[in-house]
């Protein structure tokens, strides 16, 4: 999950504007300081990598387009840093509308809390944020020149790939980081200053928009890497990316929300027993009180809303929009690339 607190409230709980951030790590700062809006600063970004790569493919002679049985094609080098510079440009831009309307929900969150409590979704960058974003960019950048080595790339392009692949590494290794003190930030506010009204558990939903907003992060991450698909097979390392970016999507989602669904579940069964008791002594009054009658028929009522209560903080309308950004961005993708391998060995088999 890409949040981090700032130190004191965040800005919409203390009355500034959803972009009045005081303090922004480096990925979010530079939309923050963008004079554009965030889809027009997205291109910008996209547009300025892709400029730095045609500079560097022009200055080492690398050929933009290669002859194929079908024609003309997008050569591999710049396909793949067109596939690697969206996918860095995507997940930023992402995690920037995440923050905002997360910065948006923040005094709805606050709502759904105990007296006094205040959602602060967002920490201060810690030692630990950057010693893994470094160690990302260390390892993002090895691996980079690992795979481009003895490959006789020129040294301009290998540059801007080893550039890309620390970014792309550091980018990732600090949402498992982000994702992880996040987690643990939601799960102590659950426990200790969640209020649970059973009657209004619609007060919880922006937990629930959060949580979806969080996995469509991943999401992204898995449907850009699916784009290496497309002129290439089905390797472990092209299959592992997506799917593994889907898998901790729905973890994102999953892990918050069952902590929450538990804590309704625990205060509806305390709820239903006090009530039931209550009822059990309503039933033996009837005899003797004349004001039991009306006192059983509304604790019945009240036991059936109660019993009644949903027990996840989210509406069909959030699960629709979480199921969608997963089918709709990423499923499909593996299913064209699945029918188009089993299509090409049936063909193969058929024709040798």
């Amino acid at each position: 999950m890409s949040l981090e607190d700032i130190e004191g409230a965040s800005p919409v709980a203390a009355g500034r504007a959803p972009h009045a951030e005081p303090v922004a790590y480096a990925e979010q700062r530079l939309f923050a300081l963008s004079p554009f809006n965030l889809w027009i600063t997205g291109v910008a970004l996209y547009a300025i990598l892709i400029g730095a790569y045609a500079l560097a493919a022009a200055d080492g002679g690398v050929a933009w387009l290669t002859n194929t049985a079908k024609g003309p094609a997008l050569a591999s080098s710049p396909r793949v840093a067109s596939i690697l510079a969206l996918i860095l440009v995507a997940v930023l831009v992402v995690q920037r509308y995440t923050r905002l309307k997360d910065l948006e929900d923040a005094p709805a969150v606050t709502r759904g809390l105990i007296t006094g409590a205040i959602w602060r979704p967002y920490r201060q960058v810690t030692n630990r944020l950057r010693l893994w974003g470094l160690f990302g960019m260390v390892a993002g950048a090895g691996w980079t020149l690992f795979l481009l080595a003895r490959q006789g790339v020129p040294v301009a392009v290998v540059v801007w790939f080893t550039v890309v692949g620390a970014l792309l590494g550091g980018a990732f290794f600090r949402g498992l980081e982000l994702s992880r003190g996040a987690a643990g930030y939601v799960r102590s506010v659950i426990d200790n200053e969640m209020r649970i009204d059973l009657l209004r558990i619609d007060r919880l939903y922006p937990w629930g928009r959060s949580a979806a907003r969080t996995a469509l992060v991943w999401f992204t991450v898995s449907a850009t890497c699916c784009l290496f698909f497309v002129g290439g097979g089905l390797t472990v390392a092209v299959v592992a990316a997506p799917l593994g970016a889907m898998l901790l999507g729905f973890w994102a989602f999953l892990g918050t929300l069952l902590a929450i669904h538990r804590k309704i579940r625990g205060a509806k069964a305390e709820e239903l027993d006090r009530l039931r008791d209550e009822i059990d002594l309503a039933k033996a009054d009837l005899m003797t009180d004349p004001s039991a009658a009306p006192k059983l028929q509304g604790l019945l009522a009240y036991e059936a809303r109660i019993d009644g209560a949903r027990e996840w903080p989210f509406n069909p309308t959030i699960l629709m929009r979480l199921g969608a950004s997963a089918l709709i961005l990423t499923i499909p993708w593996f299913g064209a690339a699945f029918a188009s391998l089993v299509v090409e060995h049936v063909l193969k088999r058929f024709v040798h």
